[in-house]
């Protein structure tokens, strides 16, 4: 089975400057991706990209591949990365900060049509084709930028798109479903992963791609729906300073949209302004 995950922001290696998207040089499509790529070649710590990313939604690859071996695959996993392009698990790496998701410091584009131009440019060695049977789970973001170029390098096999976009044809996908969230645990960005997860375990009778699969499915996500509630609590500045300064000495490469989304997953509130001038501030302070 060929498992495609998406990249996280947490890495095991610190970021040098000139491995943030933010410090590349204006100039075309190809000769930032050009640039880019040398920076990756110059850089002499790197890991494999099993070891390079962390997080609690990467903690959840491992078990995908123990479910998809559980249900009788080999699974075969790579990495789409908006630095890197499409990796297999091996690829060694060094840090870096680039993403598809807009609004970052770090996004490699203003246009889900420039960050589409951007994946061609750096995908020029990643595999032209990719065959079945396939498991892909893909953020929102992610799926709007690369799904239309990984489904014109399928064959036709039998394939699942956890969570994904409108970009993904309807018989395919299985929609990210935040009412299932009490009954997989884990945070909103390891949520399509857990749903991959459960799916392969629901599935093992029957086989993941069987017309019984989706069935079973349903009737699981009948009784372990419920609904989110959003009642986060309002906090003072002081209080959001000082948590910002947790944010920054746990990771300090950490960035005021991530910071924000970690604040929110916590069930707290800070109105998206506010949060980026006291982000700013705690900056200065350090």
């Amino acid at each position: 089975m060929t498992i495609v995950v998406t990249c996280t922001d947490r890495k095991s290696l610190p970021v040098s400057d000139d491995l943030r998207i933010r410090n590349l040089k204006p100039g075309t499509v190809e000769s930032r991706a050009s640039a880019w790529d040398e920076s990756l070649g110059r850089a002499t710590d790197q890991r494999t990209l099993r070891e390079l990313y962390q997080g609690e939604a990467w903690s959840q690859v491992p078990r995908l591949e123990g479910a998809a071996r559980a249900a009788g695959y080999t699974p075969v996993v790579l990495v789409a990365s908006a630095g890197l392009g499409l990796r297999p698990l091996d690829h060694r790496a060094p840090a870096y900060a680039a993403t598809f998701s807009t609004g970052h410091d770090d996004s490699v584009a203003l246009t889900v049509e420039q960050a589409q131009d951007w994946w061609q440019a750096i995908s020029t060695d990643s595999p032209s084709t990719l065959s079945g049977p396939m498991m892909w789970v893909l953020s929102k973001d992610y799926s709007k930028v690369i799904a239309d170029d990984m489904l014109a390098r399928t064959n036709g096999d039998p394939l699942l798109v956890f969570g994904g976009s409108v970009d993904v044809p309807s018989d395919r996908r299985v929609p990210s479903n935040r009412q299932l969230r009490r009954a997989l645990g884990g945070t909103a960005n390891s949520l399509n992963l857990r749903m991959a997860v459960q799916w392969l375990e629901l599935s093992s009778a029957c086989g993941a791609f069987s017309a019984e699969a989706p069935e079973r499915w349903h009737d699981w996500c009948t009784e372990a729906e419920r609904p989110e509630s959003y009642n986060r609590a309002r906090l003072s500045d002081e209080t959001i300073l000082e948590l910002i300064q947790a944010f920054r000495e746990k990771d300090p490469d950490i960035t005021k949209s991530r910071a924000l989304r970690q604040l929110r997953d916590s069930q707290l509130a800070c109105e998206q302004r506010r949060f980026g001038t006291l982000f700013q501030q705690a900056e200065k302070v350090s």
